[in-house]
């Protein structure tokens, strides 16, 4: 099956569903990446700004509280 017959599909699922589906692939995409926290360190981050970076660098965390 290709690419676009799987968007296709997931096309027509229920929007909790595609729900399921978004967050099973941001958590395989996660998983790839490597967490880099030596940038931020030594840092002043106000607390929106550190929400921000630990959300988007961990985004099963985002998902986790949706």
């Amino acid at each position: 099956m290709s690419a676009i017959q799987v968007i296709e599909e997931i096309k027509k699922l229920t929007a909790d569903e595609q729900k399921e589906v978004f967050v099973f692939l941001v958590e395989k995409l996660m998983a790839k990446e490597e967490p880099h926290p030596e940038r931020w360190e030594g840092k002043k981050l106000s607390f929106d700004e550190a929400c921000e970076v630990v959300f988007r660098e961990n985004r099963e965390l985002l998902s986790l509280l949706a």
